[in-house]
């Protein structure tokens, strides 16, 4: 009668019961068990996979939201506006399903302020109805900042300006009951009328609105106000800030704002007069649809009134809805490479782990198989483990991700609310972004798991048992051996260069990885992924950074900035000559004093100080290259060569001078000569043109530039230098009429003065600041030089290390300090806080940039890690075998060592091939908005990733080995691994 054990007949029932599948799940999670070390691994790998992709998407999505928050705050959340409808118009936008809400805006007319106000207040006003009907979470159109009162609450409620209040204006359109200055509570009449504008060249008429501007060419065009449109009275309960412009056509111009009663539109759309029209600002569903639907509404070609539509870009860019402009094709080729690291990153990680494990497991899935596990079970055995790694990782990784997001956006608070303009950093928990998160996890799982599974489906027993898939020779090899059979040399043991060098375990490393096997294709492109991984990230790093740091500028060291000029307002009037240019000499004479005393100033570190002329210069030929046509007011060479142009003379006090060519580690001997100054250069120059940054340097080397004075002519001036048709040079000017007149050079010029260019440097003092156009820099003992150069201004900065408080401060005392220089006229800008936020935003940029690159680099030496390690855990059979027929310790190491050192360097070459090629694509997508970005190969970041790539084989290889030696061989011989 067979016994059983208490409990053993209850698992036998259940496991009867069970379900068959169960069988190989239990199976897989005792697996999972025995492997620890691989099983947590791969659950890293995937958290982070997971929590990168988390990290990514709810950065963008917080960020993103903070910049429609803001702009919303700003410029109010209307997508498009279609200005000068007709009430046709506004029943189809009202009958379109895509609009959710929309809102209003009527123009009465134009009010005449008249000639005698016009210096000061401008020659129109434009009478409109206040933003009404609007929702309270997210109004369409902002208000008018309001300085006084209130804005319109009822019928004969007015909002005026607020440059009239307190302002008693000259008889106009505009007129109080009383006659007195404008302010609240003032009663006020309104003018109405049309303004017309006519061509003097054809005669032909047409409405001026505030659509079409104030601005009118006297020369061709000529213009009449008449007051046909009646009036509107009321009372004054507001004044607004007036700026002129709006990002929206109907709020455009000076106005006077008053209360819609619900009944503007329709009087303006059906009256008969030109000057008097509507807008509609709307927001849609879909904000991609909102441009269209506004030129549909107004189609401008066949209207007889004005008309026109907008869209509101910087709004809605933030959802998706971009211009094609280079900035943004650079962006969306930059993200779209970082999409491809992270998924990489991750799929490269999980599938490595999984062909590992599948590869060093065909023993056990032939068993499986011979016990009658079919194709589709031994399948599931690798996608459950897949699971069950996905199903602890991705939530790990989520939380993760979001926890990133928390102390990142916690760590650069401050430069986030100083980039976007917020009042707090806050994070955006999204759930679609969380579901793409996980989701694109588990792909990434399932497509990692998917062909090994394949693999170990498709092996029959007998071969996965005998285990003769894993290892076999290559082609190359068998071609080999025939070759050696048919000359009699079969039994010939050709030892190679790897046996010359290591002996037979060089050998016996040779023969093994070139044999077919799949685990060292696996690993080296682990290796090589994880290569690349490195380079790409740190390239990336490199690239933003790049980019953020020419988009910001932190004016390093200057916290408090002074502009000097010279003014007549002093008794003497030493400074400021008759002829409207400045005494140079005593010029720096007076700057040397205020200087010394502003160095007194508690509290504030001065940085010198630099006096700025303006020369019309030809430079020689040769001394530029073509950079130069892309500077400001950049004119082309002439025939021989020379150039033409305007160029800046900064002259910086002697101590200033002496530690500029200090830095620059220049001979003070040839450039702090008195009796022979040279100058230096300023050989880089940021442009950004509106569509694309630039960093050029337009001198070739040093040489001599004539600074120009030109002749009288009678009040004209010099246009520019050009060639002469019979050769040399000549001047072009205009006549009274107009016309173009030439002299040649030589009357033209009064008089020449050399100005040596004595060296070139790429940074000019930090009291100077960078200009748009050729730029020398000259010791103040050299002002002699300026004498044909006209005066620009003089500037001096402090630095208060960032304090905004301290530069306040600062500038009480420099003001006290200017009032004993009554010949100087000394304005003060305080950058302290604009170069903070400049700071921040930096900051915040290169935390972002930083954070990636540490998560991708870790994802990278997990990945060499799990593969490496494993690879070698694995083979533990295969050891014992060789330190059973007697290979020492030594020779073991040799072996491994030849084989990691072949791994080491065939993953480095594939993966700096592939990093190479991101490199590229990254030097595309910056030379779209960098118009002179030079690619490079990003070797710090290469040598980098060889050194971490090596550090990491060690440790696992160091770590595998002490798993293996410390099993018995007989039990490794007797078992495989698990």
């Amino acid at each position: 009668m067979a016994k059983h054990f208490k409990g053993e007949k209850d698992r036998a029932v259940a496991a009867a019961v069970a379900p068959r599948g169960n069988v190989f799940t239990r199976f897989t999670l005792r697996s999972l068990r025995a492997n620890r070390v691989r099983t947590v691994v791969s659950i890293i790998g995937i958290a982070l996979s997971c929590a990168l992709i988390t990290a990514v998407l709810t950065s963008v999505v917080s960020l993103t939201d903070a910049l429609i928050q803001r702009t919303a705050e700003d410029e109010g959340w209307w997508y498009a506006e279609a200005a000068g409808i007709t009430a046709d118009d506004l029943d189809r936008l009202q009958d379109e399903p895509g609009v959710v809400d929309w809102t209003g805006i009527a123009d009465f007319g134009t009010i005449s302020l008249g000639e005698e106000n016009s210096d000061l207040f401008g020659k129109y006003l434009y009478a409109k109805t206040w933003p009404t009907e609007q929702d309270s979470e997210k109004p369409l159109v902002q208000d008018p900042e309001l300085v006084a009162g209130h804005a319109p609450e009822a019928p004969g409620e007015i909002v005026l300006p607020h440059y009239l209040q307190n302002v008693e204006l000259a008889p106009c359109g505009l007129s109080t009951a009383d006659g007195g200055p404008i302010k609240l509570g003032s009663k006020v009449t309104l003018d109405l009328g049309t303004r017309t504008v006519t061509s003097l060249t054809d005669g032909v008429s047409f409405t001026m609105t505030s659509l079409r501007g104030d601005y009118i060419d006297d020369a061709t065009q000529s213009e009449s106000f008449s007051a046909d449109l009646g009036q509107l009275s009321g009372t004054v309960v507001g004044f607004y800030r007036s700026y002129g412009y709006s990002a929206t056509l109907a709020m455009v111009g000076n106005a006077a704002y008053v209360y819609d009663d619900g009944s503007a539109l329709e009087r303006v759309m059906t009256d008969d007069s030109d000057a008097t029209w509507a807008s509609v600002l709307f927001r849609t569903e879909n904000p991609a649809e909102a441009e269209q639907l506004a030129d549909d509404i107004v189609n401008v070609w066949s209207r007889d009134i004005d008309g026109g539509s907008t869209v509101h870009s910087s709004l809605i860019r933030w959802m998706g809805v971009t211009p094609d402009t280079a900035i943004w094709n650079t962006l969306y080729q930059i993200a779209a490479i970082l999409a491809a690291v992270v998924v990489v990153a991750g799929v490269s990680l999980v599938y490595n782990s999984f062909a590992i494990s599948v590869a060093e497991r065909t023993r056990q899935f032939g068993l499986l198989s011979s016990l009658g596990a079919s194709r589709r079970q031994l399948r599931r055995t690798v996608l459950v483990e897949a699971l069950v790694i996905g199903g602890v990782g991705i939530p790990v990784g989520l939380a993760l991700g979001l926890l990133g997001c928390f102390a990142v956006f916690g760590l650069v608070g401050d430069g986030i609310t100083a980039l976007f303009g917020t009042d707090q950093a806050r994070v955006v928990i999204s759930p679609v972004a969380l579901g793409i998160s996980a989701v694109l996890a588990l792909l990434t799982l399932l497509v990692s798991a998917w062909v090994p599974a394949l693999r170990a489906s498709h092996v029959s027993a007998v071969d996965a048992i005998r285990q003769t898939q894993d290892v076999h020779l290559s082609r190359r090899a068998v071609r080999a051996q025939r070759r050696a059979s048919r000359h009699g040399e079969a039994t010939r043991i050709s030892l190679g260069v790897a046996g010359r060098l290591f002996g037979i375990p060089g050998l016996i490393a040779h023969k093994n990885l070139t044999r077919s096997s799949s685990k060292a294709r696996v690993t080296v492109a682990a290796l090589a992924v994880s290569v690349a991984l490195l380079i790409t990230s740190g390239a990336i790093a490199d690239v933003m950074s790049y980019a953020s740091n020419t988009a910001v500028d932190t004016m390093e060291g200057q916290d408090l900035l002074l502009y000097i000029d010279a003014t007549g307002a002093a008794a003497d009037q030493t400074l400021a000559l008759a002829d409207g240019k400045v005494d140079g000499p005593s010029m720096q004479k007076t700057l040397a004093r205020f200087y010394e005393d502003a160095r007194g100033v508690e509290g504030a570190q001065t940085n010198g100080y630099t006096t700025s002329y303006v020369a019309d210069a030809l430079v020689p030929p040769g001394m530029l290259t073509g950079d130069a046509a892309n500077l400001d007011s950049a004119m082309a060479p002439h025939a021989d060569g020379s150039w033409y142009g305007s160029v800046y003379l900064d002259f910086v006090d002697d101590a200033t001078w002496k530690t500029y060519v200090g830095e620059l580690g220049l001979d003070p001997s040839e450039l702090c000569d008195p009796t022979h100054p040279r100058a230096i250069a300023v050989n880089s120059y940021d442009i950004n043109n509106g569509m694309s940054y630039a960093n050029y340097q337009p001198f070739t080397g040093t040489g001599t530039i004539e600074s120009l004075e030109f002749a009288d002519l009678d009040g004209r001036f010099v246009s520019s230098i050009e060639d002469d048709p019979s050769g040399g040079l000549r001047a072009l000017y205009y006549d009274d009429n107009g016309d173009e007149q030439y002299l040649p050079y030589e009357e033209a010029v009064a008089s020449e003065q050399d100005i040596e260019v004595g060296a070139l440097a790429g940074y000019p003092p930090d009291c100077v600041t960078s200009s748009g156009t050729l730029q020398l820099i000259l010791p103040a003992s050299a002002i002699d030089l300026a004498a044909n150069a006209g005066y620009l201004r003089a500037s001096m900065s402090l630095d208060t290390g960032g304090d905004a408080e301290r530069a306040n401060r600062a500038q009480d005392a420099l003001e006290a300090i200017a009032a004993n220089y009554p010949e100087l006229d000394v304005t003060y800008t305080n950058v302290a806080d604009a170069k903070l936020q400049s700071r921040l935003m930096a900051t915040t940029v290169n935390t972002f940039i930083f954070l990636f690159a540490v998560i991708t680099g870790l994802i990278a030496v997990a990945n060499v890690f799990n593969t490496l390690a494993n690879a070698l855990i694995l083979r533990r059979r295969e050891f014992a075998v060789l330190r059973s027929i007697g290979m020492g310790g030594r020779a073991f190491r040799r072996m491994i060592a030849y084989e990691c050192a072949s791994y080491a360097l065939r993953g480095f070459l594939i993966g700096f091939a592939l990093a190479a090629l991101a490199s590229v694509g990254l030097y595309q997508a910056m030379a779209l908005s960098y118009s002179t970005y030079e690619f490079q190969l990003p070797w710090p970041q290469i040598g980098i990733s060889l050194v971490v790539v090596l550090a990491v084989i060690l440790v696992s290889v160091a770590y595998a080995l002490r798993r293996c030696s410390s099993s018995n061989v007989v039990e490794a011989l007797r078992t495989d691994a698990l």
